[in-house]
């Protein structure tokens, strides 16, 4: 996926386009547990994969734009 990114947008802005995408993912997941009074049982859940949902989020984006 990050090689599909890289030829849309080249490699620095795919590089930042991923980690605010991941820090969107982590943030979000943080919050909704949050919002759901379960703060104590983050590591409980089952993980997502937050780096392959950022990847698709901005493939995704990406190829709607272009």
């Amino acid at each position: 996926m990050m090689k599909k990114i890289t030829d849309k947008v080249g490699r620095e802005k795919a590089i930042e386009l991923v980690v605010e995408a991941y820090n969107t993912e982590l943030l979000s997941t943080m919050l909704n547990r949050m919002e759901e009074g379960r703060s104590k049982m983050i590591g409980q859940y089952k993980r997502r994969d937050h780096l392959d949902d950022a990847l698709n989020r901005v493939l995704e984006v990406c190829e709607l734009a272009g």
